[in-house]
């Protein structure tokens, strides 16, 4: 009976956050003020990371929704034909290639129309990265260069 109650309580839980996930996907997509904003889970304090987990929403609902169908059909037959297991695990199986697109897109901003469509301009998590690490090095490259009077050491030195 605990087996059965506990496998009720996950299915729930599955299609809670399934229709959740599809919700915010969809206020995502059509740039609505009322989608959920996924900086108020505090799960990362960078900014380009939030940014690329709400430009991939669509893929992640996908995968949650993959992922409760899968559960739902191997709970519905409870052991007692491969069939329902077999659906169960295809679509298990099935919704990993969805993750990997989140993170797709959530890194690099691509495939394009998975991406809601104000934020296809945007660059990936990881393109930022990039740019700010590039930034950063021409930064210290520059102060490197200065001497201990603020100078660039290929500048005259100042008469004092």
């Amino acid at each position: 009976m605990a087996d059965i109650s506990f496998g009720i309580f996950v299915l729930l839980l599955m299609v809670a956050l399934s229709l959740f996930s599809v919700r915010a996907a969809w206020l995502h997509w059509v740039d609505s003020d009322r989608a959920p904003d996924v900086d108020m889970y505090r799960y990362s304090t960078n900014p380009s990371v939030i940014r690329g987990h709400e430009r991939g929403i669509v893929a992640f609902a996908g995968w949650v929704v993959s992922m409760t169908i899968g559960i739902a059909a191997i709970a519905a037959t409870g052991g007692v034909g491969p069939a329902g297991e077999e659906v169960g695990a295809f679509f298990i199986l099935g919704s990993f290639p969805l993750l990997m697109l989140h993170a797709t897109i959530a890194w690099f901003n691509w495939p394009k129309f998975l991406v809601p469509p104000h934020r296809r301009g945007e660059t990936g998590s990881v393109i930022e990265w990039w740019c700010h690490r590039r930034d950063l090095r021409a930064a210290n490259r520059e102060a490197g260069q200065r001497d201990t009077r603020g100078q660039h050491s290929t500048d005259p030195p100042k008469p004092e």
